[in-house]
């Protein structure tokens, strides 16, 4: 491939790339979705592969490019005209807490640990699962959260009550199995998570989905049976 074909690729390239993203109006930056992001990766790779495989003639690899961005462009035309398209095309939010329960469901559909909902909890600066009255994966896999009212954000005329600090809480129970190493640090053992579910008429460990305490011994438990309102 000689200079002059490469200057050539790489203008018209650049020139079709440019007009499809204004055509697209920036669809792939905005609201992302997991579609958004793989056909975003695809037209990069279709324009690199048209600019430097001189085997591939420009116009074919230009054409190619043409046709994925207007199948995109149907694909988010059938979202917004059609709500069985949206669903098929972007999906929908999924509940991981309502009503300040954790959804074991939702986690597994969105394929989502525990340890991993409690670390984006802790990043949108709540560190106890008690303070969430709802929480949801959107369709481009970030997490929304509503607090109960009491621990929404506070506004002026709330600054000057102010709360002690809970510390850090410390779960002991996840999905069913009590966490040594978490005892060993609160300095309990397994009578005392036995008399705390007696003291909430849980039979059993196994009911019990997540369970943690904060340095004030607030207790929060989350029992495998969802029971949504």
């Amino acid at each position: 491939m000689t200079v002059v074909e490469m200057i050539i690729r790489t203008t018209i390239s650049f020139l079709i790339l440019y007009i499809l993203c204004r055509f697209l109006n920036k669809k792939l930056i905005a609201q992302m979705t997991f579609f958004d992001f793989v056909a975003g990766i695809t037209i990069g790779s279709v324009v690199a592969s048209s600019m430097l495989m001189k085997d591939v003639p420009i116009y074919i690899g230009m054409f190619g490019l043409l046709l994925f961005c207007f199948y995109t462009f149907i694909s988010s035309i059938v979202a917004m005209k059609s709500l069985w398209g949206r669903k098929v095309l972007e999906d929908e939010p999924t509940y991981l807490i309502k009503d300040g329960q954790i959804l074991e469901e939702g986690l597994k559909k969105v394929r989502m640990t525990m340890d991993a909902l409690l670390t984006t909890l802790r990043k949108k600066g709540y560190f106890y699962v008690d303070q969430i009255e709802t929480a949801m994966m959107e369709m481009d896999g970030t997490v929304s959260i509503l607090a109960k009212p009491p621990y929404l954000r506070a506004m002026k005329k709330d600054v000057f009550n102010v709360q002690p600090s809970r510390g850090i809480a410390q779960a002991f129970i996840i999905d069913g199995k009590i966490l040594s190493k978490s005892l060993n640090i609160l300095g309990k053992d397994t009578n005392w998570v036995e008399q705390i579910l007696q003291e909430n008429n849980i039979s059993s460990i196994n009911d019990v989905f997540f369970a943690q305490i904060d340095q004030q011994g607030t207790i929060y438990i989350d029992k495998r049976e969802d029971i949504s309102k």
